[in-house]
C-alpha cells in the first residue's frame, strides 16, 4: 500500500493519526521533505484533497500540537503547499499552526505574503521589501543553509509569472525589474544567487515550460536531483603533494594547530563571497578556500561540539577494538576530535579501520590527509558518495568489533532519505554500535529528525541513550554556540 494511502486510512480519528505519526515520523519527513518536486507532483492531487477535505481536516486539525511529531507534520504539510503555490491549502493550515502556537520561521511568514490576499501584480509588488526582509531574517536567523531560503524566493517569482505571466506579461516583466534592483542592493545581496539571477533570466514566452524549467532548478538547488559529483572510486583517497600537505607535516598533530594554520592561510584570500558560500557550513565544499574557511570560522565549534559528545561514553568501550564510520566527514573532523580525545584521556585503543564518507572528492582527500596526521598506520577507506548513493556492497564491517559512528552536522540535514540510510546501518552493522550524532539547534523540526533517528534503534538490543543534549543559542553553558547531541549504543 502506498504511503499516502496508508496515511487517508490513517486518518479516520484524531488518534489514529497521532498514532501513525509517532510510527512513521521518518518516512513521513521523507517523503514530504526529501523527495524531488519532480516526484510530488504526481501526488499533488492527493495531497490537495487530503489538506482541503473536510473530514480529513477535521481529523489532523485535532491533533495534540504540542508534541513535536505532531508539529513536524503540520510543517511538512506547510511545507509541501509554500512548495506547490497552494494558497488556500497554505493559508488553511497556517492559520491552524497560528492558532495552536506552532512556531512559523520567517520563510513561512514570508511565503504567507505572497500566496494569501494577492488580487493585483501591484500587491506583488507592494511586498517585495517585507517578503525579502522575512528571507534574510530566515537565511541569518533561523536555516542552516540558503537552499530553502533562495527555493522561496524563487516561489515568489513563480507565484507572479504563473498568475500574470499571459495576460500581462509586461507587468511581470516590470516586476522581475523592481526585484533584481533590490536584491542588488547590499542588505540582501546574499539573497542574490546564480540561481536566482538564471531563473529571472528565462523567456516568458511559454509559461507551463517556465514552470517545468524552474521545478527542475528548485531540484538542483534544494540538491534533491540526481548526483551533482563525479565520485571517484578508488578506496584509498589522499591529498597528496599539495602545499597544504607540506604546511601540515611541519606542525603537530593537534586540532587547535590544524585550525590555526588554516584560519592563516584563510586570512591570505578571505572574502565574504567565500563566507557565503559555506552555507552557515552545511554546504558540500568544492574548492580549496571553502575548506580553509570552514576551519577558519566553524573549527572551534566543531571541536567544542564533538568533544562534549564523545567525553559521556564509556572508556570500556573505546578499549574494546574499534571501526570508525565518519558519514559526511567534510574534512575528518569528526575522526580527528575522536582520536585526540583518546590520546588525551590516555585510553589504551585499537581502531582496526576508519571509513569516510563524504560526496566531495577535495573534502575527504584532505580528511584523509588530516587522519594520517594522527594516525601512521590505522588503514584508512574511503568512500566518495553523498549518503543516497550508498549501497550495501560499500561496506565490510566485522560483528566481532564495536562500530563507532560518527554523525557531525548531518543528521539534521534534509537532502538524504532517513529510512534509506537507518535500512543500510541495520543491514550492515552486525553487533555492538556506539551512535555519536552532534548538530547545531537550528529548530524544532530538524531536532525531531534526530529523534526519530534514535528512535529507530530504540527496540534494538542493549539500547542505551548515553547522552541527551538539546540547548540552543545562549543556553550552553561558556560557550556561545548551540548544540543537540545525541549518543547511544545498541546491538544491530
Amino acid at each position: 500500500m502506498s504511503f499516502l494511502n496508508r496515511l487517508f486510512d490513517a486518518s479516520n480519528s484524531s488518534d489514529d493519526l497521532a498514532n501513525f505519526i509517532q510510527k512513521n515520523s521518518i518516512e513521513i519527513y521523507d517523503f514530504f521533505i526529501s523527495q524531488k518536486n519532480s516526484s510530488l507532483l504526481n501526488y499533488r492531487k492527493e495531497i490537495t484533497n487530503y489538506i482541503l477535505l473536510p473530514e480529513t481536516y477535521r481529523v489532523y486539525s485535532n491533533l495534540d500540537f504540542s508534541d513535536t511529531k505532531n508539529q513536524t507534520f503540520l510543517y511538512c504539510l506547510l511545507e509541501l503547499s509554500q512548495r506547490f503555490g497552494l494558497s488556500t491549502e497554505f493559508q488553511q493550515l497556517y492559520n491552524l499552526a497560528i492558532r495552536n502556537n506552532v512556531s512559523i520561521n520567517s520563510r513561512f511568514q514570508a511565503a504567507n505574503r505572497f500566496l494569501v490576499g494577492i488580487k493585483t501584480i501591484s500587491d506583488y509588488e507592494g511586498k517585495i521589501n517585507d517578503i525579502l526582509n522575512d528571507l534574510s531574517a530566515s537565511y541569518l536567523e533561523e536555516e542552516d543553509n540558503e537552499q530553502k531560503t533562495i527555493a522561496t524566493l524563487i516561489h515568489f517569482y513563480t507565484e507572479v509569472f504563473y498568475n500574470f505571466g499571459q495576460q500581462n506579461s509586461e507587468g511581470v516583466i516590470e516586476f522581475r525589474k523592481k526585484l533584481l534592483e533590490e536584491l542588488q542592493k547590499d542588505q540582501y545581496k546574499f539573497l542574490h544567487t546564480q540561481s536566482v539571477d538564471e531563473v529571472l533570466s528565462y523567456s516568458l514566452e511559454n509559461i507551463d515550460e517556465l514552470y517545468q524549467a524552474i521545478q527542475t532548478k528548485l531540484d538542483e538547488i534544494l540538491e534533491r536531483a540526481s548526483q551533482y559529483f563525479a565520485f571517484n572510486i578508488e578506496p584509498h583517497l589522499i591529498e597528496v603533494d599539495s602545499h597544504y600537505a607540506e604546511l601540515l607535516a611541519t606542525i603537530s598533530a593537534n586540532f587547535q594547530e590544524i585550525q590555526k594554520l588554516c584560519a592563516n592561510l584563510y586570512s591570505v584570500v578571505a572574502s565574504d563571497d567565500i563566507f557565503w558560500s559555506l552555507q552557515r557550513g552545511v554546504k558540500v565544499l568544492t574548492e580549496q578556500n571553502q575548506l580553509l574557511a570552514y576551519l577558519n570560522s566553524y573549527g572551534k565549534m566543531h571541536h567544542a561540539k564533538m568533544m562534549s559528545a564523545i567525553s559521556p561514553i564509556e572508556q570500556n568501550d573505546l578499549k574494546e577494538e574499534l571501526e570508525i564510520y565518519d558519514w559526511g566527514c567534510g574534512q575528518g573532523l569528526a575522526s580527528i576530535c575522536f582520536l585526540e580525545y583518546l590520546n588525551k584521556q590516555n585510553i589504551n585503543y585499537f581502531i582496526n579501520k576508519f571509513t569516510l564518507i563524504e560526496p566531495s572528492e577535495i573534502a575527504i582527500k584532505r580528511a584523509s590527509l588530516h587522519l594520517r596526521k594522527f594516525t601512521d598506520d590505522t588503514q584508512i577507506d574511503t568512500i566518495n558518495k553523498d549518503l543516497d548513493s550508498l549501497e550495501n556492497s560499500d561496506f565490510r564491517s566485522t560483528e566481532n568489533k564495536t562500530k563507532i559512528h560518527l554523525f557531525s552536522n548531518i543528521l539534521d540535514i534534509d537532502l538524504f532519505s532517513m529510512t534509506d540510510l537507518i535500512g543500510l546501518i541495520k543491514y550492515n552493522f552486525c553487533g555492538k554500535n556506539i551512535f555519536v550524532c552532534v548538530s547545531p539547534f537550528v529548530d524544532p523540526f530538524k531536532t525531531e529528525r534526530i529523534n526519530g533517528f534514535v528512535n529507530s534503534f530504540s527496540n534494538n538490543p542493549n539500547f542505551n541513550l548515553i547522552a541527551n543534549i538539546s540547548e540552543r543559542n545562549g543556553e550552553w553553558k561558556g560557550k556561545s554556540w548551540s548544540r543537540v547531541i545525541r549518543v547511544f549504543k545498541c546491538t544491530v
